[in-house]
């Protein structure tokens, strides 16, 4: 393992870093001969849109949190470019005939970055971790709910045989969210609140340091048990504002970002920024949406939350801030997922319709102030949206306008990403306008099933239907693929019918990644990140020879 860096030595590492690479693009882009063949070493500094909220994988919160933990610590199984599983830390695996054991075999020569051997007794350790509510495990504990401890056994130091009380259709994909934590190092203190900004794990890299709101540092594994990453330093800058971000991209500050749709549509066809600048636009399993807390009654009725959905102009929506690089969403499940029921219409723009429908329960402007009332109750709520993302923003100012017109008054609330997705993961919200990526199964159990809710699951809506919960467990259950899609038709159209959700686009990823940066691959459906080899398969090219 190489010796880590003194702060003298990474503040000096830091300083020549920003200075080489402070030319201009232009001075940068001089003709080159390319060559493909991939390199070791190098820096690699990517974006995130919002800091992360711990470096703890169980008690990951977000995307974030993940993306910074997948270079950390290896997961059970991986997912491919075609989201299939392959090996991660367990080099194989048997599921039995009625699909409630599964048998897996551990790299023999796994380490943790202490230099310890990974053990079977550390992934059962986590797997305790993972459905103990005190650990609020919300990404992943729904996954594991059907967890059966006290089957689950350790066979021996690499060998564990995990145990389900029902056969679950989606189960193996999960493990690719099992981050095994070393029981020696997480068994000790506060588990939530103790490994916020530390992490022990059995991943490529290891972390030099984390500066909340600044920058994290890892440093590639001289030690690495598996096959070993190109890129010897990763450095997560948070970049909460895209379009900060994108002149840090244009200034060479950073090597990848998401890019706003304004800024796609002005910038991509640049001849200029496409000299260093590889331009990336694909769909990708995620959408948009504003989520409905049912905790407070103005949400409560079904019909409420279907009439504020036609309050929504999807087509300007797409035209006018995505410029036509995004899809209007009926549900759920996206176009490209096998879950997607085709018949399930979108609920299109109607604010005549919506103040018919909310007059018939009783809501009119009888004091003629503007704003709908309901007796003494005023139609008024607060929009959280995440500061950063110029069109959210503008979204979200398109909803308050567009709801004015109906008589409903909406206050818009923009709090940095970290603080307000603990709001809404506590429920302290009204109403608020995010995304989700989702994962290559359509299980929709964490996000909608009644036992998700916080600290479950992150079915922070609050969204309780029976019918609902019936389709939802059937599917899991269900391993005939067919049967499972008539499920999941089904269930598209009732949350379509319960709007629990306003779905509002799925946006196209639109990405901007320096040239310096090869074997940037996309997935179909994942993307970037995430999937096995995917951003561990990166290498930096030495500078363009004349």
């Amino acid at each position: 393992m190489k010796r880590p860096l003194t702060w003298l030595s990474l503040l000096l590492a830091l300083c020549l870093f920003a200075c080489k690479r402070e030319p201009t693009a232009l001075q940068q882009t001089t003709s080159a001969v390319v060559d493909d063949t991939p390199q070791d070493g190098g820096t690699l500094v990517r974006r995130l849109d919002s800091d992360i909220v711990t470096l703890n994988p169980v008690a990951a919160h977000g995307r974030y949190d993940t993306y910074v933990a997948n270079y950390l610590f290896t997961p059970m199984i991986y997912i491919d470019r075609g989201l299939q599983p392959v090996p991660g830390l367990a080099k194989s695996w048997e599921v039995s005939k009625d699909g409630k054991l599964y048998h897996f075999e551990l790299d023999p020569k796994a380490t943790f970055s202490d230099g310890t051997p990974v053990r079977a007794s550390d992934v059962l350790f986590t797997l305790r971790k993972i459905v103990d509510p005190n650990s609020e495990a919300l990404q992943i504990s729904g996954s594991f709910e059907l967890l059966d401890l006290a089957h689950t056994k350790v066979v021996d130091d690499h060998t564990i045989d995990v145990v389900f009380r029902e056969p679950l259709a989606t189960q193996l994909d999960r493990f690719k969210d099992v981050f095994v934590l070393p029981e020696h190092v997480y068994s000790k203190g506060d588990f939530r609140n103790d490994y916020i900004a530390t992490a022990v794990g059995s991943g490529p890299y290891k972390l030099v340091r984390r500066d909340v709101g600044k920058a994290i540092v890892l440093e590639r594994r001289a030690d690495y048990w598996g096959t070993k990453p190109h890129i010897q330093t990763v450095i997560f800058k948070p970049i909460l504002d895209h379009g900060t971000a994108w002149n840090a991209l244009k200034k060479q500050e950073i090597d990848e970002t998401l890019i706003a749709s304004d800024t796609w549509f002005r910038e991509h066809n640049d001849p200029v920024l496409n000299r260093y600048i590889d331009f990336r636009r694909f769909y990708t399993l995620n959408y948009n949406y504003i989520g409905w807390n049912e905790h407070n009654p103005l949400f409560a009725d079904k019909r409420v939350r279907r009439a504020l959905s036609m309050c929504i102009p999807t087509d300007a929506v797409i035209n006018d801030l995505y410029h036509g690089t995004a899809r209007a969403m009926s549900g759920q499940f996206t176009p490209d997922e096998w879950a997607y029921n085709p018949n399930v219409p979108v609920i299109r723009y109607d604010p005549e319709g919506a103040k018919k429908i909310l007059g018939g329960l009783g809501w009119a402007d009888r004091d003629n102030d503007g704003v709908l009332e309901n007796g003494q109750k005023k139609f008024e709520f607060d929009l959280l949206a995440l500061s950063g993302s110029a069109t959210g923003k503008q979204l979200v100012q398109m909803v308050q306008a567009e709801m004015k017109k109906v008589g409903i008054s909406v206050n818009i609330l923009m709090p940095d990403g970290a603080t307000g997705i603990q709001r809404v993961l506590g429920g302290n919200y009204d109403a608020t306008y995010l995304s989700w990526d989702l994962d290559p199964d359509p299980d929709p159990y964490a996000l909608f099933h009644s036992a998700s809710m916080p600290p479950h699951g992150q079915n922070f809506v609050f969204y309780s239907s029976a019918e609902a919960d019936r389709l939802i467990d059937a599917a899991r259950r269900e391993l005939d693929r067919s049967k499972r899609k008539e499920l999941y038709w089904r269930l598209h159209e009732v949350l379509s019918e319960d709007q629990p959700y306003t779905w509002v686009v799925q946006a196209s990823a639109k990405w901007g990644i320096n040239k310096r940066v090869r074997g940037v691959d996309a997935s179909p459906g994942y993307g970037l990140f995430l999937w096995y080899p995917g951003e561990l398969g990166w290498w930096i090219a030495s500078a363009p020879q004349k």
